[in-house]
């Protein structure tokens, strides 16, 4: 493992150049009321999602862009990660570890599908950070969230999650790696499922990384793979997508750490 610490003299060599400020979308149409929570893009459209409840489709190229509503709660459902898994499909999380799913060709305006959890804590409500899509399966999402937790989504089963990890959504809690916020998850092509016998098998293993500064390996069915535990939060992270042994992940103390696995 490498970790390459920022340096305060590294800030003061950096030189930033900018390009000409464009003016995309006009304020007074109102974009987005507070902060944008989280946005992905393909090809030449990005969608966004934002604390106000409102889901945006930008069309851009070219040098213009153009923007159109697809929903807006008015404030009674807040959004915090948004996924595409096709040109006309995504999947949104949110407060309540509620997940949607969009399809613009069969229900325009409104959410094809929607699962709300039963958060197992009454203290708190679960919150859904992060969101993957399986790159073979469109129908099954990754989601992770609040009190470690990381669960799949199958659109075939949308009210049957498989719990991975956490304190459970449901009745009875699960296994958790982590207790604490689980800020990404991601399908991990490194290693296929060595759990053959489980209905669910045919999902990949999935990578997480946690408040707690863990970032690990899970499957249904199988003891969790630590890969990495940290004495502060792992932020974020990313598979190299040209060899999946290779992961770099942004740490809260400043740093940078690159791993490399067998």
């Amino acid at each position: 493992m490498a970790v390459l610490q920022s340096q305060t003299q590294q800030h003061q060599n950096l030189q930033i150049h900018r390009l000409p400020q464009s003016k995309f979308i006009d304020a007074d149409d109102e974009f987005h009321v507070g902060p944008i929570s989280c946005i992905d893009v393909l090809e030449r459209e990005c969608v966004s999602v934002g604390e106000d409840g409102r889901v945006n489709l930008v069309s851009f190229g070219g040098g213009k862009a153009s923007y159109r509503r697809v929903f807006d709660s008015d404030g009674l459902v807040s959004y915090t990660a948004v996924k595409w898994a096709s040109p006309m499909e995504f999947a949104t999380g949110g407060l309540g570890c509620s997940l949607q799913w969009w399809d613009q060709r069969r229900k325009p305006g409104e959410p094809a599908l929607q699962f709300k959890g039963k958060w197992s804590q009454n203290t708190a409500s679960g919150v859904v950070h992060s969101i993957d899509i399986h790159p073979s399966r469109k129908h099954t999402c990754m989601a992770g969230g609040s009190s470690g937790t990381v669960f799949a989504w199958d659109l075939r089963w949308p009210q049957q999650p498989i719990i991975l990890s956490g304190v459970g959504i449901g009745e009875r809690p699960s296994q958790s790696i982590s207790e604490s916020e689980v800020w990404e998850v991601q399908f991990d092509c490194h290693l296929q499922s060595s759990n053959t016998a489980s209905v669910s098998s045919s999902m990949l293993p999935v990578m997480m990384c946690s408040e707690e500064g863990v970032l690990a390996v899970l499957e249904p069915g199988a003891e969790p793979i630590e890969l990495l535990e940290e004495p502060c939060a792992i932020n974020s992270f990313d598979i190299d997508k040209q060899n999946y042994s290779d992961i770099i992940c942004s740490l809260e103390w400043e740093s940078v750490a690159i791993l490399s696995r067998s």
